[in-house]
């Protein structure tokens, strides 16, 4: 077919479809067979190729494919060989052509024994394909179970598994079906009890409402009683109000059998069948479980609190409970112990049971006896005289009527603890009225008649005997010049109402103050709790610095007084300073000493008046 421009180039009918050429390798290991490939090649025409180029291969069609497709010839399979070998007349030269292998006279035992294995292949053939068919179906039979599902009744299946060849046991299965259905029911498995109410075999709802439901009120959760000596208080739910939480303990109910634990860990024992084990011995040992009980804990406090109010005393100690300022005697009330709970460790003891779901139990509780720190036999043996201080008096009748006076006003003054004695408010303004008479008084450094003249003395023994009794000193004032019955430096005056002496009870218990006149002599006492066996205290002045007196004279002229007529009114006197100490003493020995005053007495000049 010659070709033109209106052709297409991907028209059919100008292609016909054709083999791709074949190339075979010349045989080399077999010289007949090698020889009979030479003789092929000489019989081939070169134009097919049949010259060997390169000494290896021979191809059964040309190299060359450049030929116009209008001179490739039609090929047709080639069906019978003619006597002569080649083929009918008009065979396609592109048709493949097998090589005629030529068989030499030394070769006719190779041909023969080719020609005998040629006979006995499908024989053998056939026999490996027997043979794998049937290891083919024992395979399939013994896999039947595990793949399809099909288990034999006749005999035995079995499965592959990890490697290992396993019996297929229908008892076993049987269990195993009967274990597994049974373990997964929902439903808390049988064997289970909780508050005392069997559970087992109910699904949760299903128990929590033989429960009564989360969070119903409990009436018998507990019952603790507490014993103190012969009290008893009782704790239940009539005065402590309880409720029951049951979704913990139902979750727990529930759990049972549907765990495992670590002890398999490295044994032959399956998960499953610690499952099972702990279900199916739940059958013969039961389990009790226990609800959670919510109860009001500011109730049980309030209970407590109840209980230590009643018990919890102070310890009492022994007073003075009369004093006799006559006959200097004490009498003394009776020491009372404390007890003491501790309210804490009771509301930790009570808790505890009550957590525990404590029924008809006792707490036997013994407080702790605190014992008084002052006992009757202490005071009997510690309240006596503690100190005690005299000065003699005059002769002069009004100056002794004044202190006896005053002492009377002071005699039987009771000091409690903190209290303040105060001279003028116990004695009170001295006055003609109240007894008192013209006296020698001290008055702006002059000496004249004034009512209650003399008292100073009782203030400046009371003083004395309160400095011994190591009581407190609020106030005190000394003399314009230095009295004549005390020490120097150891007086202390009052005068109404400018001047007062006080002192103050600074001690734990009472004081008792006795003040008397007595055959010219003034006295004071205070009694009360000692300071110590053998403990006394004295004071001790001396004159540090002396002040003299002007030496001239002051004369004052007083128009009241007659004419010509004049009178000492200050006398001269020496001025003095004076340190005062207080020391105290164990059995007549020193032992401390403390500057207790620094006392002034100014020097006085003559002072004359005159008219």
């Amino acid at each position: 077919m010659a070709w033109n421009d209106d052709m297409d180039v991907n028209d059919p009918s100008l292609y016909t479809p054709r083999k791709a050429p074949r190339v075979r390798k010349v045989g080399r290991g077999n010289p007949s067979r090698k020889r009979d490939d030479e003789a092929a090649r000489e019989e081939m025409p070169a134009r097919f190729g049949a010259t060997e180029r390169d000494g290896s291969y021979i191809f059964d069609e040309a190299e060359s494919w450049n030929e116009p497709l209008s001179e490739i010839p039609v090929i047709k399979p080639e069906r019978a060989k003619t006597a002569g070998g080649h083929g009918a007349e008009g065979e396609n030269p592109y048709a493949q052509k097998r090589a005629q292998t030529v068989y030499s006279a030394g070769n006719k035992r190779a041909k023969s024994a080719a020609n005998s294995i040629g006979r006995g292949r499908p024989i053998a053939y056939a026999m490996v394909s027997i043979i794998c068919m049937a290891v083919l179906t024992f395979l399939c039979v013994m896999m039947m179970p595990q793949t399809a599902g099909y288990f034999w009744k006749d005999f035995d299946n079995y499965a592959f598994i990890n490697g290992e060849v396993l019996r297929y046991d229908a008892n076993a299965v049987n269990n195993y079906k009967q274990y597994r259905n049974y373990l997964k029911q929902d439903m808390i498995y049988q064997g289970i009890f909780v508050d005392d109410v069997y559970v087992g075999g109910n699904t949760p709802a299903q128990a929590e409402q033989l429960l009564g439901g989360n969070g119903s009120a409990v009436t018998n959760a507990f019952a603790l009683t507490v014993n103190i000596g012969n009290q008893t208080w009782n704790f239940d739910n009539t005065n402590i109000p309880a409720v029951r939480t049951i979704d913990a303990v139902l979750r727990q109910a529930y759990a049972i059998g549907r765990t495992n634990t670590t002890q398999i860990l490295g044994t032959s024992r399956t998960p499953f069948r610690e499952r099972v084990d702990t279900v199916m011995n739940l059958l013969h040992h039961y389990v009790y479980l226990k609800s959670s009980i919510t109860y009001d804990h500011d109730a049980v406090r309030a209970k407590v609190n109840e209980i230590v109010a009643y018990v919890n005393r102070d310890p009492v100690d022994a007073t003075i409970k009369t004093f006799d300022f006559n006959t200097r005697g004490f009498t003394f009330t009776d020491e009372q112990p404390g007890i003491k709970l501790d309210g804490d460790a009771l509301f930790t003891q009570v808790t505890a049971k009550l957590d525990a779901g404590t029924i008809n139990e006792t707490i036997n509780v013994v407080p702790q006896i605190i014992q008084p720190s002052v006992t009757k036999a202490a005071l009997a043996n510690q309240f006596k005289m503690i100190s005690a201080f005299t000065t003699d008096t005059t002769s002069a009748s009004n100056r002794n009527n004044n202190i006896n006076l005053a002492c009377q006003s002071i005699n039987g003054k009771v000091l409690l603890p903190g209290e303040t004695f105060s001279f003028n408010e116990t004695t009170g303004k001295r006055t003609a009225d109240k007894g008192y008479q013209m006296a020698s008084a001290i008055v702006g450094g002059e000496l004249v008649d004034d009512y209650g003249g003399g008292v100073c003395q009782v203030s400046s023994t009371l003083f004395n005997a309160v400095e011994r009794a190591n009581l407190e000193i609020v106030s005190r004032n000394p003399h314009a010049w230095p009295s004549t019955y005390v020490k120097i430096g150891e007086d202390a005056t009052v005068n109404w109402p400018s001047l007062d002496f006080k002192f103050k009870n600074n001690q734990t218990t009472p004081v008792f103050v006795i003040m008397y006149y007595k055959s010219r002599k003034c006295s004071a006492e205070i009694w009360g709790q000692t300071m110590g066996d053998g403990v006394t205290i004295d004071l001790e002045s001396k004159i540090i610095r002396t002040i003299d007196p002007p030496t001239s004279v002051n004369y004052v002229q007083n128009t009241s007084m007659a004419v010509g007529t004049s009178e000492e009114t200050i006398k001269a006197r020496t001025g003095y300073v004076v340190e005062t100490y207080k020391v105290w003493y164990l059995n007549g020995v020193e032992t401390k000493r403390e500057l207790q005053y620094t006392t002034t007495y100014k020097a006085y000049q003559r002072t004359v008046e005159y008219n």
